[in-house]
């Protein structure tokens, strides 16, 4: 089991990888720290369906209402440790799986614990005494974390009580980045954050597997960017980049893996196969660490 944070906010985007790391085999559980909830929406939960059909603000704020009634990530942080409990009362499939089981042989799937706009700084301020480990004890307690092969933890870019939660469970951390000056500025915070877990932890938390270009186009600009991200991150590898393309906002909205949404879309076939090598490599980081660590 890998505990990996994405960090800052390309859910929409990256959620298209999640299916990547189902379809070779994985059991994928993502846990969505964001109170703008991007990864819950783009993975079909969260009333996700009825929030494409609403036409009106009623509709659209009833909708949100009627999620007060259903068990999600504050939920299971406040919960947890409570007699009886029953951590997959809190946990809802995505729709993804109905898809990925027509066309996977290995029995991948991917779990979401969602987020709404009840996952506030607040929420998770009252649950008191050492509030910013409530994750990682939730998830090593509950066994969540021996049930599935990934857990992916999205958070929010600045570091708040919620992402706070993300930063000191996850053992690798993930950080795409457009290549901009602003976006690239950004993420010096993110990355002095791990860095402190990381000493903290003796290097159990904290782990930076790399920068992910995101939404990368052939101009001088993005060149320079890249070229200064590995000057000023030296010791932080580049991973594989993604492409600007339409065909990834695409399918994200029709909440189609991106690989078999390219078998229908021939001008998705392209940044198909770059998410596809981002996951290859991403995993293959992780089980050289693994293994390195168990020595």
């Amino acid at each position: 089991m890998a505990l990996v944070l994405l960090k800052p906010p390309f859910s929409s985007l990256f959620s298209l990888n999640y299916s990547e790391l189902a379809k070779i085999g994985n059991r994928v559980l993502v846990v969505d720290l964001d109170e703008q909830a991007n990864a819950s929406l783009s993975l079909g939960v969260n009333k996700a369906d009825e929030l494409d059909k609403a036409t009106t603000l009623k509709e659209f704020v009833q909708i949100l209402d009627s999620l007060k009634e259903r068990k999600e990530l504050i939920n299971f942080l406040k919960e947890y440790d409570q007699p009886g409990f029953k951590p997959n009362e809190y946990i809802q499939p995505s729709a993804l799986n109905k898809i990925l089981s027509l066309h996977n042989q290995a029995n991948g799937k991917i779990d979401v614990l969602p987020s709404s706009y009840q996952t506030t700084d607040s929420s998770i301020l009252s649950l008191g005494l050492y509030c910013n480990k409530k994750l990682d004890n939730a998830l090593r307690k509950t066994g969540l974390s021996k049930e599935y092969d990934y857990v992916i933890i999205d958070t929010s870019p600045s570091l708040t009580a919620v992402s706070q939660n993300g930063l000191l469970a996850a053992q690798y951390i993930i950080i795409p980045s457009q290549m901009e000056y602003f976006s690239v500025y950004a993420i010096r915070r993110p990355i002095k954050n791990a860095e402190e877990i990381h000493d903290d932890t003796n290097g159990k938390r904290g782990n930076i597997l790399g920068i992910i270009p995101m939404m990368v186009e052939n101009v001088n600009l993005h060149t320079t960017i890249k070229s200064l991200v590995s000057k000023v991150f030296k010791d932080i590898p580049l991973l594989p980049e993604i492409k600007r393309a339409t065909a990834v906002g695409q399918a994200s909205h029709e909440r189609k893996p991106l690989s078999l949404f390219a078998e229908q879309n021939k001008a998705a076939s392209s940044v198909a196969t770059q998410f596809s090598n981002l996951t290859k490599q991403i995993v293959k980081q992780i089980d050289h660490l693994e293994r390195n660590s168990s020595k």
